[in-house]
């Protein structure tokens, strides 16, 4: 009996968080819709919640739902959790930048 009031308990838990999303945020209203961030190296977007935030860099965290723990720039991809490849809006400036060698498993 237990087990199945455990069982049915993860159970709902689990169609409610992701019917609901897994955190909760509220949308921006009027003008916080378009305060952008300054001093982003790797470019900039919305966000789920839509704020605009930073994009990450090489070697910077990354991934999540929704990309809440960042999205990466322009020419990195997001690979087990960090930003890799070079940045091709640091090399439009003239700056080579790119994230050093991992292999993920």
């Amino acid at each position: 009996m237990n087990s199945l009031v455990f069982l049915l308990s993860a159970l709902s838990f689990a169609v409610l968080a992701s019917s609901r999303g897994f955190y909760q945020c509220q949308p921006c209203r009027g003008e916080e819709c378009n305060v952008r961030p300054e001093g982003c190296k790797y470019g900039m977007e919305k966000g789920p919640c839509g704020i605009w935030r930073c994009n990450s860099g090489p070697g910077q965290r990354c991934g999540g739902r929704d990309n809440h723990l960042g999205k990466c720039g322009n020419g990195t991809t997001c690979n087990c959790g960090i930003c890799r490849g070079c940045s091709t809006d640091m090399y439009e400036i003239g700056i080579i930048e790119c994230s050093k060698g991992f292999i993920c498993y």
